[in-house]
């Protein structure tokens, strides 16, 4: 089991320069990655947002990375005869308006279009090669840490669930005094109108035989302690599991809110309160499982 809140770091060199990165990721109901590049890696975009996706299912990942040229001069070319060309238009337009020419190169770091970042694009191919063991590294730290918080979710959840378990099986221990209870709460109805030697035995049985059957509880502990028990199941695995969890909690709750309307009985009113408690602190953690 992995959380879906994770760090992770690492650090490497290059032929162009050294890389740093950063991954983090917080909960989320499905995968979104969003990268934070300097320009000279722009043309990596789409290939680091694959390999990212590759580790993760679901989460709402951050990756950074930071990069320290080794030349920085040897990643910038300049447009030499594009400044040529401004330089002989600029001498033209001093000469028109018969003004002094003394160019300064300062006049040229202003034209934005002289320079540009070196993209070769064979020399950054290769240099994919060098940076993608960085790359690697940082995102096995992020799932280690994700994993590392995914096991403290497992075991909290675990818990929660044998208490749970312990809850419903108490309902079902005192599922049977339901029809006690409709018997005492009719036979003191009727005799209120009627004297107990009238009181028509049989009668009296159909009546609470018709409320017990309408405040029968037992399918739904069966389908209760079935969910519980996937649960469990699931809770023993190594894979993506926040989805069939969410899914198992909502039939979990389900089924409680339905044991919880049918029963008059105020033991099993309050274990069920108990029960739905658990099951809402367990949704919470439940949120943060990839």
């Amino acid at each position: 089991m992995r959380s879906m809140t994770g760090f992770g770091y690492a650090e490497g060199e290059g032929v162009l320069g050294v890389y740093r990165v950063y991954v983090k990721s917080v909960n989320h109901r499905f995968l979104e990655v969003a990268l934070r590049l300097p320009k000279e890696l722009a043309l990596w975009e789409e290939k680091i947002s694959t390999f990212v996706r590759q580790y993760v299912s679901r989460g709402k990942v951050e990756l950074r990375v930071d990069f320290e040229p080794r030349d920085e001069a040897s990643m910038v070319e300049v447009n030499i005869p594009l400044a040529q060309a401004y330089l002989v238009a600029l001498r033209k337009l001093s000469e028109a308006l018969a003004l002094p020419f003394e160019p300064k190169v300062e006049w040229f770091l202003e034209l934005g279009d002289l320079m540009e970042l070196r993209q070769d694009t064979e020399i950054w191919v290769e240099e994919w090669d060098r940076f993608l063991p960085t790359l690697e590294k940082a995102l096995q730290a992020f799932l280690a840490h994700r994993r590392q918080e995914g096991e403290k979710l497992r075991e909290d959840l675990k818990r929660r669930l044998a208490e749970a378990e312990e809850k419903v099986l108490a309902i079902e221990g005192r599922s049977d005094t339901v029809r006690d209870y409709y018997y005492e709460k009719l036979l003191r109805r009727v005799q209120e109108v009627v004297p107990q030697e009238k009181v028509d035995q049989q009668l009296l049985l159909q009546e609470v035989l018709f409320y017990v059957t309408r405040s029968d509880i037992h399918e739904e502990i069966v389908r209760l302690k079935a969910h519980m028990e996937r649960a469990k199941s699931l809770l023993h695995q190594d894979r993506p599991l926040g989805r069939e969890l969410e899914f198992l909690l909502q039939e979990m709750h389900r089924e409680i809110n339905t044991i919880g309307s049918k029963s008059p009985c105020a033991e099993i009113s309050s274990l069920v309160v108990d029960v739905k408690t658990i099951l809402e602190r367990m949704w919470e953690q439940v949120h943060n499982v990839e």
